[in-house]
């Protein structure tokens, strides 16, 4: 099958080879960002787990080390935690302990509400490649088709031939593109659903851990 394919390649016009290169390039780049963003995720996701369980082992006193320098490993959630640290030590002012109005929890939770925004923007980065890739692949290839079969149809008229081993030759080469642009859109659409599907999943644990950490928060300087 791979040289019938690629001697459909051989055969097709400029345009039509010109189309499958371009479609095989943008196929490297896509295996690429699943690979990488596959990896990146995975790890992100096991940084996550394991702030989080050292987080619920001792809420409270994870809270009130607000004013502490030490930095935990890069996570999604630890980038969430360090903006609530710095949302608790503003209100603080170097006055001790912070005292929380209903006004302040307020203002936290957006603060968090921002942090996981910005965490998700970063874990999504990339991701619009393989879902534009997804959408334009099939119609790049299907181009090169249409142009295939409206070249091989013209050189039917001037041969004056109209036998299908005439054309035959010339549609089969044309289709190349579409099959191109279809195995270049499929895992790239597997590839983008999987890795939305764990980046929707660690903004759920974000959004959680933010409801943690301002439970946490009130339970510990909210105003009595």
């Amino acid at each position: 099958m791979t040289n019938g394919f690629l001697g459909s390649v051989a055969q097709s016009d400029l345009l039509g080879q010109i189309i499958v290169a371009f479609l095989l390039l943008v196929s490297v780049y896509s295996w690429a960002i699943i690979i990488y963003k596959a990896s990146a995720l995975k790890k992100a996701r096991e940084r996550a787990a394991e702030f989080l369980r050292e987080f619920r082992e001792d809420p409270d006193g994870m809270v009130r080390r607000f004013g502490d320098r030490q930095r935990f490993e890069a996570s999604p959630l630890s980038a969430v935690y360090e903006a609530g640290r710095a949302e608790l030590a503003l209100v603080a002012g170097g006055r001790g302990e912070p005292r929380l109005t209903l006004v302040q929890v307020d203002a936290m939770e957006r603060g968090l509400e921002r942090a996981v925004s910005e965490q998700v923007i970063e874990l999504r980065s990339q991701m619009i490649v393989l879902a534009t890739t997804t959408g334009i692949a099939p119609f790049i290839g299907l181009f090169g088709t249409v142009w295939g079969i409206m070249e091989a149809f013209a050189g039917m008229t001037v041969t004056g031939s109209a036998s299908i081993s005439s054309v035959a030759p010339g549609v089969t080469a044309a289709l190349t593109t579409t099959v191109a642009g279809l195995a270049v859109a499929i895992p790239a659409l597997a590839g983008h659903n999987f890795l939305m599907e764990r980046v929707r999943t660690l903004t759920v644990q974000m959004e959680n851990f933010s409801s943690e950490f301002v439970a946490a928060a009130e339970r510990n300087f909210g105003e009595r």
